[in-house]
């Protein structure tokens, strides 16, 4: 069996040291990190480029070579995007090499949110729906009151990406803290983490008022944005953080670790610390891998295959989706990959709701997923307040894994929000354009 240093085998729990993966020979770079807009490609077949030279908008070459091709893969979401094939040639930029610590406060915050825009640091906060930082600070400003909320935990009970690296990188994440706080000039912060932390004496280099807010054991879904909000008004005696709404920033240690290497190093993000795990591998562990790995040489850097993989489960257990190739490569929103044989695989086959009811006794919300979804999908019609408790649903996705009848019920509800709030939308447009036209009608008459 081969094994790589520091990397711990299936059989121990504990995930003490971050390992660097090794450079790949051929990376597959997808334009489109975050289900945006399609982004422009700057480069060439045949190109040459150095270790972090734009490719796109907010994408960066993660090693040096040569690009050999555009190709169309199936990214680790499902989404069919085009990628930018590198094979590894010439000199490192900032692999290996020492880099001077930039001081944040030479900026404005203006331009410091303009340089994490460039860099496109993506938000990996609500993990399968990764957005913009930088879209996010930029709203955020609108609003008069502005906090900070920091998860040092996994909302997902399968991972420990989060809280590694809040062990293993804290002096960073607290640098990132200040570096965040700046630039959306915050009145406070409120750190999330579990019952049993003790704090730091590093947290005292954070230079405004911290609440932590500790969470129970069973930490899933009590991180949700939600329920963070309801606990921290319910506790903290400061009227700052009474203030505390799910439209303040919150951010995760993984976000806050490419936050601070982005601007304290001038360092686009080329790289990502994934948990790697699942009973097919002889070795697992936190590594650090180039984006656009694909999972095929993330699963060989652990000593290859022992059991034929059934399912490549992403981003978790509960709040993850399945891949479904080897081919995929690994882009900014993946945290954790989970290579399960046969064995541990659980059937995805979909059948009819068969009303066992555990729905219901796991949603935070109280709410009957069936019940909503029996409706949506055309089958016995369900009373109005039913239906519009959908909009309370906090999408963290128990009822899903709850689910025997594998039933999409997450999805089912979240486009169902979507919609109805597009209905809204739209008619708050038509009464505007009507009340508009109506004006007109009387400023022509007088």
């Amino acid at each position: 069996m081969k094994k790589y240093p520091e990397i711990h085998t299936v059989k121990q729990d504990v995930y003490k040291k971050i390992v660097n993966a090794f450079v790949p020979s051929k990376v597959f770079v997808s334009l489109e990190q975050n289900n945006a807009e399609e982004v422009e490609c700057l480069v060439k077949k045949g190109q040459i480029l150095e270790e972090g030279e734009k490719i796109g908008e907010g994408v960066f070459s993660p090693i040096p070579g040569k690009v050999e091709d555009f190709e169309f893969k199936v990214m680790p979401n499902g989404n069919v995007n085009k990628t930018v094939k590198i094979s590894l040639k010439g000199k490192f930029s900032y692999l290996g090499k020492k880099i001077k610590e930039i001081d944040y406060t030479s900026f404005t915050p203006e331009l410091l949110i303009k340089h994490i825009e460039e860099y496109g640091i993506l938000n990996t906060f609500v993990t399968d729906r990764p957005v913009l930082l930088s879209s996010q600070l930029k709203e955020i400003f609108s609003h008069k009151h502005r906090l900070l909320v920091v998860r040092l935990i996994d909302d997902d009970p399968s991972r420990l990406t989060d809280s590694v690296l809040s062990s293993q990188f804290t002096a960073e994440i607290i640098k990132a803290i200040n570096i965040a706080s700046y630039a959306i000039n915050a009145e406070g912060v409120v750190i999330t983490t579990g019952e049993k932390f003790v704090k730091s004496s590093e947290f005292d280099q954070i230079k405004l008022p911290v609440f932590i807010n500790r969470v129970e054991s069973k930490l899933f879904p009590l991180t949700l944005p939600e329920l963070v909000c309801q606990t921290v008004k319910k506790n903290a005696k400061d009227a700052i953080f009474k203030r505390l709404s799910k439209h303040d920033l919150f951010l995760d240690s993984s976000t806050l670790l490419e936050l601070y290497r982005c601007v304290s190093f001038d360092m686009p993000v080329i790289d990502r610390y994934v948990m790697v795990d699942g009973d097919c591998l002889p070795s697992t562990g936190l590594l650090k891998f180039a984006i656009g790995t694909p999972f095929e040489l993330i699963a060989e850097h652990c000593g290859g295959f022992i059991k034929k993989p059934a399912s490549i489960i992403v981003n978790g257990l509960v709040s993850g989706f399945s891949a479904g190739s080897l081919n995929v490569p690994l882009t900014k929103y993946v945290k954790s990959i989970r290579f399960n044989s046969s064995s541990k695989t659980v059937s995805q086959k979909q059948i009819e709701c068969v009303r066992c009811g555990n729905c219901h006794r796991i949603c935070p919300m109280g709410l009957s997923p069936d019940v909503i979804v029996r409706h949506l999908m055309g089958g016995v019609a369900a009373p109005a307040d039913f239906i519009e408790s959908a909009s309370f649903c906090m999408e963290c996705g128990l009822c899903n894994s709850v689910c025997p009848s594998r039933l999409p019920l997450l999805q089912l509800i979240r486009d169902f929000k979507e919609e109805s709030r597009a209905k809204v939308i739209k008619e708050e447009k038509k009464i505007a354009s009507s009340e508009k036209t109506v004006e007109g009608k009387i400023d022509e008459k007088l």
